[in-house]
């Protein structure tokens, strides 16, 4: 199976409204479809599939009673404090590739190559190319927790893509690590790629999907646009079958062991990128908490757009343009829930843009919160959706047939994130979500949020709320 390159293909206009005329009956026949269909897909809850030890749950199971207590204490504390949340998520970078020399985390400067040789860790550039990050190339990268064959992927041969950052190239981006807290134990919830990691930050689950919509393979449909998902019924996309607990062991193990060759032969499907599932803005809008979802450019975050009761729904009006989240903040407006998603020259995505002009954007981002009433209660999740391809030396673990794939870094910015710190604690993108249930009391969505860390660890509610960091944004004409 080939792989095509992202974003090579025309991208589908903004879609304009559902008419509000027939907008109670679509989502009448939306309801009625999800009822009869929420268990056709693999939600990647993993309960019949093998999962290391090295799975941490939010709540350890030797944790004493006193300890329960403290935790009790800790989430009673941080719903004072914390009202609102913004997860802002970047693309396409490892840990090891922007903080692998971050002093007290455990990063790497050297890496093994697939024929077991090891070599240093080279000098990454602003533009600074990426490889392959689809679902089997994350397989074949972590072959096994080895973490080896990253040179093995499509357009990572002879290493071109174990490289990384110093400190003086992504300043503010060292600066907020430094000043708030670092988690170096964070991991991508699957293999890859962008549009089925988007599905975990919102899902606890990729629905069953495994790749993005591939141009190549015609998957954009009959008018070969990407995008369209549920209002165009000729498009496809990869993802696996409804599967066996027999049948997911047997795919677990030829990930294990790489086999990406048979693993697409015998277990790979397409399906039309149309199917309802519960996910955290319906158990949001159910409590009545405020919640947007603020995507660009790109048909690979719009997976609200495969969701029929949302895209068809009154739920659709809070999936919005990336630019209106600054004028929401600066009105105040800003909701008590974002996802805040970049344009794509600004998306940290190799290729599309610098990397000097994707941490500027995050730093205008995080000006304006910093700026507002709201940041002395907000909590930010920073993190970037992928591996984009490139080296990390910390094997993931294994949790369940999507993965979790290769690390990549997460920065807590808040007024109660402790500072200056770095979290060690195995974590991914379902344990922002994992924080969003029980900061709001909200129920687990599978049993991948349900068993995540919650992130708590990574606040002290008892500091003295730290003051704005406001950054300057950097001069990109002197990047290196």
């Amino acid at each position: 199976m080939a792989t095509s390159s992202r974003r090579t293909s025309p991208l589908r206009p903004s879609r304009a409204r559902p008419n509000p005329r027939v907008l109670a009956t679509v989502f009448v026949v939306a309801a009625l479809a999800a009822a009869c269909t929420q268990t056709d897909v693999n939600t990647g809850a993993g309960s019949a599939t093998p999962t290391p030890a090295a799975t941490t749950p939010a709540t350890s199971p030797s944790a004493t009673p006193g300890q329960e207590l403290d935790r009790a204490a800790q989430w009673k504390l941080a719903r004072r404090k914390i009202t609102n949340v913004v997860y802002l998520v970047k693309e396409n970078r490892t840990f090891d590739h922007l903080f692998g020399t971050f002093p007290g985390a455990d990063g790497a400067t050297t890496g093994e190559l697939c024929d077991g040789s090891t070599i240093p860790l080279g000098h990454a550039t602003d533009d600074q190319a990426g490889a392959s990050h689809s679902f089997t190339a994350g397989i074949i990268a972590t072959n096994g927790g080895k973490m080896n064959c990253f040179d093995r992927i499509p357009q990572g041969d002879g290493g071109a893509t174990y490289v990384q950052y110093n400190e003086d190239q992504i300043p503010n981006y060292w600066s907020y690590a430094r000043h708030y807290t670092l988690g170096d134990r964070f991991f991508s919830s699957a293999y890859g790629p962008t549009f089925v990691e988007h599905f975990w930050l919102v899902a606890a689950s990729s629905n069953g999907y495994i790749e993005n919509e591939r141009p190549l393979e015609g998957q954009g449909g009959t008018d070969g646009v990407l995008g369209g998902y549920c209002d165009d019924r000729s498009e496809r996309i990869f993802s696996f079958p409804v599967l066996s607990a027999a049948e997911k062991r047997t795919v677990y193990q030829l990930e294990e062991h790489a086999q990406t060759g048979r693993l697409l032969q015998d277990w790979v499907i397409e399906r039309w990128p149309c199917h309802d599932i519960t996910t955290m803005p319906d158990l949001l809008q159910h409590a009545g908490i405020s919640w947007k979802y603020y995507q660009s450019d790109t048909p690979y975050f719009d997976v609200m757009g495969t969701i029929p009761h949302i895209r068809y729904g009154p739920m659709w009006n809070n999936v919005v343009d990336t630019s209106s989240f600054v004028p929401d903040v600066q009105s105040g407006h800003m909701p008590q829930v974002t996802w805040l998603l970049p344009p794509t020259p600004e998306s940290d995505h190799p290729g599309y843009g610098a990397l000097c002009d994707g941490e500027n954007w995050t730093v205008r981002m995080v000006n304006t919160i910093m700026q507002s009433p709201e940041w002395k209660h907000t909590a930010i999740f920073l993190t970037w959706d992928d591996f984009g391809g490139f080296y990390d030396h910390v094997a993931p673990p294994h949790v369940d047939i999507y993965g979790d794939g290769p690390r990549v870094p997460l920065i807590v910015i808040s007024p109660y994130a402790k500072r200056g710190y770095v979290f060690h604690g195995t974590s991914d993108f379902t344990s922002v979500l994992r924080f969003m249930e029980g900061l709001y009391n909200l129920p687990s969505l599978t049993g991948r949020d349900a068993q995540a860390n919650d992130l708590i660890g990574t606040f002290d509610f008892t500091q003295k709320p730290a003051a704005p960091l406001v950054l300057p944004e950097r001069d990109c004409s002197q990047a290196s």
